[in-house]
């Protein structure tokens, strides 16, 4: 693969880590985007960065997520007025206001507990649920106001996928930072190059129907929730027809000690979605 790579410093402690990295400046996977929550005056001008996760689009206008982003909006009700989303598919500059889609709601599975607004949607912290715990699918859905022009949206791979590739080869696709935050600090959003980056990890173990555990460390980071996670069962084929199997959950918060992500390959999480995409 022809990757424009970069070697990045994942920092633990006083512990320095390489870890390769690949920028997507190829535009590789058009149809991972980010998703930005931005705090906007009165007139709708963006303030302040919030938040931002990684997404995969599905339908033309419907973007499957991290269900851990997307669950505060259902804890409050709706976005305050205060407060905007917006969607990015640029591959090396999300901030770019000329490239984002505003988001016209969310939807999160009826399995996340009740979650407040950051930090305690945190997955890394534990304490909205515990890693793997049964049951609990983190997934939440993106509706977007406008179609992304010329993308094609990923396919879902055919329910049932991961538990025929475990040791397999899959594709990790997000936009996540290069450097763990600090325990007990809040995201320093101003670091965020909102660039997509790739890497490439093994399935280890199917755990059960919502869970699977990838290899580690994962190099996947705070914003790289969402992401995309592709079966790369033809390594020789275009990354276009790669199938999407999995979003990512939880790197931990040193971004290495966990690859906890969640399952899309499952009748009953699609089955979800297509029902959320009908209503």
């Amino acid at each position: 693969m022809n990757y424009a790579t970069s070697m990045t410093a994942l920092l633990l402690g006083s512990t320095a880590v390489s870890a390769q990295v690949s920028i997507d400046s190829e535009n590789r996977y058009p149809n991972v985007g980010a998703i930005m929550v931005w705090r906007v005056d009165s007139s709708g001008k963006p303030l302040q960065l919030l938040a931002f996760v990684s997404g995969t689009l599905i339908r033309d206008r419907v973007m499957v997520t991290a269900g851990h982003f997307t669950a505060p909006v259902k804890a409050l009700g709706a976005m305050p007025p205060s407060v905007r989303a917006f969607a990015s598919f640029s591959p090396t500059d999300a901030r770019d206001p000329k490239t984002w889609i505003p988001v016209a709601r969310m939807a999160t599975h009826p399995s996340m507990p009740l979650c407040p607004p950051p930090p305690q949607c945190d997955p890394t912290d534990d304490s909205l649920v515990a890693p793997l715990e049964p049951g609990i699918a983190d997934v939440g859905l993106v509706f977007l106001e406008d179609a992304p022009n010329g993308i094609q949206p990923a396919r879902f791979a055919d329910p049932g996928a991961l538990e025929r590739a475990e040791r397999t080869l899959t594709t990790i696709v997000g936009y996540g930072t290069t450097v763990p935050r600090n325990r007990g600090a809040p995201p320093d959003t101003s670091i965020w190059d909102g660039k997509r980056r790739i890497r490439t990890s093994t399935l280890r173990r199917v755990v059960d129907e919502t869970w699977a555990l990838w290899s580690i460390p994962s190099y996947v980071c705070h914003g790289d929730s969402g992401g995309g996670i592709f079966l790369n069962d033809h390594p020789n084929r275009n990354s276009t027809d790669d199938e999407l199997v999995a979003n990512v959950s939880d790197g931990g918060r040193d971004c290495r000690r966990h690859n906890n992500n969640n399952r899309l390959d499952t009748r009953s999480i699609q089955n979800w979605i297509n029902g959320m995409i009908r209503q």
